[in-house]
Formats: structure tokens, sequence, C-alpha cells
């Protein structure tokens, strides 16, 4: 059995653990070659894909049209209102979204970014797709159950050194992570959303607006967060040019917080080539 898995939303979150659990099928692993999907993220028929990300997600899922079965991220599981990022289907439901856009695709399976002991019968449902071998599923969760944990984050030095004159918090959707192309003096110093806890950043978030999709409240929650730290001097916000859901975002951010917030396009710090995430 050949399984693609499309790699440029959230990877870093969940991969590792879906691909170290069916290579105890015997599966073929394939991910997608980064020429192809440039090549395809020009493709017409993408471009009305709001955001650089989900086209490239989409550019990928594309290019493995070969195999038998399609693993893609679900970002937003679960319950949550119509609010902001929400109402954007690629944001809400990529798999779903994904499957209904584009035909000729292979089998699509849905997986949390999430891990954490609560996905254990989620997780033994999808080995059954796999296997019909229920002591095979079994056993093959038991040999990976220590990896359904949440990431560990070590607390990010909130205190300026002496040669640093300010401290920047760096916000953006979470599958923007583009800190070293800001081009900051070198007397500034970084935090970025990136390096906090997204559980404990949903929190935040969850406390300030439960009705907003999980992946909003962690800018949310990161912007809370950064804004109540005295050390945090001012916030940068990057966005997509090509996501109306990212400006939306920008917008509640500017009636939040009450340090001073700069929006930074996407666009005019990198380009595609620079942001594919591939293996």
């Amino acid at each position: 059995m050949r399984i693609g898995f499309v790699t440029q939303l959230l990877w870093s979150r969940y991969g590792e653990f879906w691909v170290k659990l069916f290579a105890e099928f015997d599966a073929e692993i394939h991910f997608a070659d980064k020429e192809d999907s440039l090549k395809l993220f020009e493709d017409e028929r993408l471009s009305s894909i709001p955001g650089w990300a989900f086209r490239m997600a989409v550019a990928q899922g594309l290019s493995l049209a070969d195999v038998d079965i399609l693993v893609v991220p679900d970002l937003n599981s679960g319950d949550f209102g119509q609010k902001a990022s929400a109402q954007d289907p690629w944001i809400a439901n990529f798999p779903e979204t994904l499957a209904s856009q584009f035909s000729g695709l292979a089998q699509i399976m849905a997986v949390p970014v999430s891990l954490g002991p609560g996905i254990e019968g989620l997780v033994t449902t999808k080995l059954m797709n796999l296997s019909r071998d229920p002591t095979k599923a079994r056993r093959a969760l038991e040999r990976h159950r220590g990896r359904l944990k949440a990431q560990r984050f070590s607390e990010p030095r909130w205190l300026k050194r002496a040669s640093e004159k300010e401290l920047v918090g760096l916000l953006a959707q979470p599958w923007i992570n583009i800190k070293a192309e800001l081009n900051l003096p070198d007397t500034s110093y970084v935090i970025s959303q990136t390096e906090l806890d997204p559980q404990v950043l949903r929190s935040e978030g969850q406390r300030y607006d439960d009705k907003l999709i999980p992946t909003d409240q962690e800018v949310i929650g990161a912007a809370r967060l950064m804004a109540r730290r005295g050390s945090v001097d001012r916030l940068i916000f990057i966005a997509d040019k090509d996501a109306g859901a990212d400006l939306n975002l920008y917008a509640r951010l500017q009636k939040l917080v009450h340090k001073p917030l700069e929006l930074i396009y996407l666009q005019d710090l990198t380009n595609p080539q620079q942001l594919v995430i591939s293996f």
C-alpha cells in the first residue's frame, strides 16, 4: 500500500507519529516532490485558493496522485462557530474541501494535528482502514502510544539583555513560520508565536472568544499573552496578502492589543520556493 503525506500544514505537530505508525503495516511512504509541487502551485486550477500555504498543500496533494491513501491534516477538528477564519473552508475543513474541489485524488485520510491520549479511538479507526486485523492494529498502537503526547515547549526568554533595545512579538497563522526573514536590527530580540505551546495559546484564545476557530484562538491567545508582558515592546503580524482570513484576523488584533502592531505581508518577505516543506 502506498501512503502519501501532505506536509505543508503544521507537519511538525503530527507527521512523525503517523509515518512511524503506518510503517508498521509495511506501507510505502511517499512525500511530494518539491519541483513537482512548485509547478502545480502555478497551475490555474489552484489560483482561487486563498493563501500560499494552502495552495502549496493542494499542489502537494495533486502531485501524489499515484498513492492509494493521501494523509492530510485536519487543522480545526471539532465544533466551533462561524466567525473569522471559520468562514474559509480551506482553514475550517481542509480535508473535506480538498476532496470536494479536486477529483481524481487518492482516498483522503484526515488526521488531527494535535496529538494526545484523547485521540486513541480515532487512531484505532484509522488503523483499521489499513488492516482488518484488530490484533495487529492494537499492537501497532501499543508500540507507538508513547508518541501520543503533545510536544513540550520551553518558556522563552522574556527579559531583554543589555544589548537588546527591543523585544518583538511575532504573530501569524500557525502554518506560517518565517522569523529568519524579518531582517530586524541585531539589537532586536524576537519571540515567535511558534515558540509557544499551541494548547496554552488555544486555551488563552478560547477564554477571549470560545466561538473562534482553534487556529484563530492560537493567534489571539499569543497576542493576549505577549501584550501582557511588560518587556514586549511591539508586535508584528505576518499576513498572506492572498488570504482574506489573515486580514480579518489582523483587524481583530488591532482592536485587541494596545501595543504597537505592525502588519507585514508574507509576499514582501519571501517567495513560494522558500516556503515549501518537503522531504
